[in-house]
């Protein structure tokens, strides 16, 4: 499968709480649906326009949609919805949460983002298994 027809979340790969949010899809995403990819990586480069890969403050979520077509998402509707694509029962929270106005998520979004890195130090991140390594596009 090419990474252009994969469900791809893309992410800051310097960025600590970006790590956290990774590794808690992947846990929870036992069908191993998602892939995850940094802004910074060749995959990114490859789908991703421009402006999402400058903008490492902003999470992409590439989507399949049942026709088979991709589509960008970003920001709250990137992690609502890579997070209901887990089918976890996350899902449901995240439902929930969609029926806020996407300005309000946004809004919040944007505060979380804004002061990520003061709360979540870049350090070295917990190694992930082989079997998660497999689902880490460059």
């Amino acid at each position: 499968m090419k990474p252009s027809n994969k469900a791809i979340v893309f992410f800051d790969g310097d960025c600590g709480l970006c790590s956290v949010s990774v590794r808690f899809l992947i846990k929870r995403d036992s069908r191993q649906h998602l892939y995850f990819a940094p802004l910074q990586g060749v995959t990114a480069q490859a789908i991703l326009p421009q402006q999402y890969r400058e903008s490492l403050r902003t999470m992409v979520y590439q989507r399949v949609r049942a026709d088979g077509q991709p589509t960008l998402l970003v920001r709250s509707e990137a992690v609502l919805l890579a997070l209901i694509d887990t089918r976890s029962g996350w899902r449901h929270l995240a439902q929930i949460a969609r029926l806020l106005p996407l300005s309000l998520r946004d809004w919040g979004y944007d505060r979380i983002a804004d002061n990520r890195k003061i709360f979540f130090k870049a350090a070295a991140c917990k190694l992930v298994s082989q079997a998660e390594h497999a689902r880490i596009l460059p």
